[in-house]
C-alpha cells in the first residue's frame, strides 16, 4: 500500500494513506447515523466518510484471513452505507484498485463490494506475499512493484478521463 502511494505521489497526486485499524471504528449498525454512535467514536467514522467523499480513486488493501477480507476492512466498508443519500451516492464516480496480501481469494469479495458501491474497478489486481515487504512495509519485490505501478497508472488514467 505504501509503495502504491509513493508511485501516485511521483505522478503529483495528493495521496492519503488511511489505515482503518487506526480509526478504531465500532461495529457498523445499520439504520444508525453518525450521531447515534458514542461521541468518542464519531470522529473516526466522520473521517472515513470524508475520505470516501473526496477521493477520486482508492487502493483497497487487505490481508487474507480465512480465505477472505479482514473483518476490520469489511466493517470500514460497511460505513460507506452512510453515503447512500449523498449527491454522489456511495463511491459513484470513484476508481478502486485492489491489493490482497498472502492470497488472491479476497479479490472476489472486494470486486463485488466495489461494484455494489458503484465504483469503477481497475483491471489490475495485485497479490503480495509477506516476503515482498521490507521492515518499513514498502514493497521490495521488483515484479510486484511493476504490477503496483500498472495498477496506479490505471487508476490515474480513469480519473484523468473522467475529469476531461
Amino acid at each position: 500500500m505504501l509503495t502504491a502511494a509513493a508511485i501516485a505521489r511521483e505522478h503529483g497526486v495528493c495521496v492519503e494513506v488511511l489505515d482503518v485499524r487506526e480509526l478504531n471504528l465500532p461495529i457498523f449498525i445499520p439504520d444508525r447515523e453518525v450521531e447515534d454512535f458514542p461521541p468518542e467514536q464519531q470522529a473516526g467514522i466522520r473521517y472515513l466518510l470524508d475520505v470516501c467523499r473526496r477521493s477520486n480513486a482508492m487502493v483497497w488493501s487487505t490481508p487474507t484471513y480465512h480465505g477472505t477480507i479482514s473483518g476490520v476492512f469489511k466493517n470500514a466498508i460497511d460505513y460507506i452505507e452512510l453515503l447512500a443519500h449523498d449527491s454522489r451516492p456511495y463511491l459513484q464516480g470513484s476508481a478502486v484498485g485492489l491489493i490482497a496480501v498472502n492470497d488472491s481469494t479476497p479479490f472476489t469479495a472486494m470486486a463485488h463490494i466495489a461494484h455494489e458501491l458503484r465504483a469503477w474497478l481497475a483491471p489490475t489486481q495485485v497479490m503480495l506475499t509477506r516476503a515482498a515487504f521490507a521492515d518499513d512495509l514498502t514493497c521490495t519485490d521488483e515484479r510486484s512493484n511493476k504490477r503496483l505501478a500498472r495498477l496506479v497508472n490505471e487508476l490515474l488514467a480513469f480519473v484523468k478521463h473522467r475529469e476531461s
